[in-house]
């Protein structure tokens, strides 16, 4: 569909800048709406990291409360999505907001009465989890409701600044506030963050062709994987999505060691750092990039950034240029997202888009563990160096793999 196409009953222009959307109502609260709940997410995790920690002196608690976190999207992504299928998406996302709002209040007044203890706080983070792997699944499908479908793949990449930004902003303001105040505030201010999406829910008006009320009949997790399967060209951008994880996962997993080797241990967030830094150039710029870059050689070119990027973060002699050279990254991992997000959505009929786009939350967040868990064992059997080099290794293949299948083509 071109430019100035009809929506419903309203014609839109989009400007050549992806950051034009912003000028469009609907996606604009779609787009606050999330930039005020994203640095929430990563205000707590951190906040309840720390504190798991101080509670128990146990590493292994403080990675039962990350499993706790994010186990639920492996769970009930699948089930999330024939919710979104089968009701109103935007109320699928005010209610499990509403209850994400209960337990972290509920969080903030245990901590604040001095009654939080470790089995009480994983329960919590299982619960918060639990409303956003339901709520996920539904506010990615919202997005080709509000913005032209040429738009959608440039409207993701705006999209995903959310996640970039709270990367950088909620670690950043856990760690102001756990020296100046408490952790009661963190978890305080996380309850607040959920006010974005409840608020601006009712005020979002998707487009009268997309059919956002509640489906008779229909929605089952069954259906919808027959039809990822035979669908075609799904599996392999599922795959693809899964595959553009393993060098930011390797990245993050190995940061703390990276940073020993210099001496500086404490820098394991200034290498994360570069890698955000990319990601957000990447992001900014995708409009601009997508318009110069054929798209049948955005994603070669992504996982080409990647190797490159993995592969001089191995030799990189100093912390200085580590966190330069984990900049490519995160620009390959930011040109790669919207793009295979952005396929599956143009390939997705209305009925079964949200139940797509659970198992695109599972392939994006779900399988990063296990990237984690390979990058940590590799590093422990052979030297961090060589784990990168195998990570290096994956990219190139994952870019031989979607020029294979023409993943993404237009």
């Amino acid at each position: 569909m071109a430019r100035g196409e009809v929506l419903g009953t309203r014609t839109e222009e989009i400007a050549p800048g992806a950051w034009s959307l912003l000028r469009q109502r609907d996606f604009a609260l779609y787009w606050w709406a999330g930039m005020v709940s994203g640095p929430g997410t990563w205000l707590h995790n951190v906040t309840a990291s720390v504190l798991m920690l101080q509670m128990t002196g146990s590493p292994f608690m403080v990675g039962l409360v990350n499993f706790a976190t994010f186990i639920p999207i492996l769970l009930f992504s699948l089930p999330a999505g024939s919710l979104g299928d089968r009701f109103d998406k935007r109320r699928v996302v005010a209610w499990s907001q509403a209850a994400a709002l209960l337990v972290a209040t509920g969080l903030a007044l245990l901590s604040g009465l001095g009654m939080i203890t470790p089995w009480p706080l994983i329960g919590a983070c299982f619960l918060l989890g639990t409303a956003a792997a339901v709520a996920k699944p539904s506010m990615t499908a919202l997005l080709p409701a509000l913005v032209p479908r040429s738009a959608v793949a440039r409207a993701t990449a705006v999209n995903v600044t959310q996640f970039q930004f709270g990367q950088i902003a909620g670690p950043a303001l856990a760690s102001l506030i756990l020296i100046v105040g408490s952790p009661t505030w963190a978890f305080a201010i996380n309850a607040a963050t959920f006010l974005g999406p409840i608020a601006a829910m009712p005020f979002i008006r998707p487009r009268e062709d997309e059919g956002h009320g509640r489906k008779a009949g229909g929605g089952s997790v069954r259906e919808g994987l027959r039809f990822i399967r035979r669908s075609g060209a799904m599996p392999a951008i599922l795959l693809s999505v899964v595959l553009c994880n393993a060098a930011v996962e390797a990245l993050r997993t190995l940061s703390p060691t990276l940073a020993d080797q210099f001496e500086r241990p404490e820098a394991a967030g200034i290498v994360i750092m570069g890698y955000s830094v990319g990601a957000m150039l990447g992001l900014v710029s995708y409009g601009r990039i997508e318009d110069l870059l054929p798209r049948r050689l955005m994603l070669v070119t992504a996982f080409g950034l990647q190797a490159v990027g993995v592969a001089c973060v191995a030799l990189a002699p100093s912390l200085a240029i580590t966190v330069v050279a984990a900049a490519p990254i995160g620009i390959g991992f930011s040109l790669s997202v919207p793009l295979l997000s952005a396929s599956l959505q143009e390939l997705a009929p209305d009925e079964f888009r949200t139940r797509v786009m659970s198992t695109f939350s599972m392939a994006h967040l779900g399988l990063r563990p296990l990237f984690a868990l390979g990058a940590g064992a590799l590093a422990s059997g052979f030297g961090v160096h060589w784990a990168l080099a195998v990570f290096a290794l994956v990219a190139v293949l994952a870019g031989g793999f979607v020029r294979y299948r023409r993943v993404g083509y237009e």
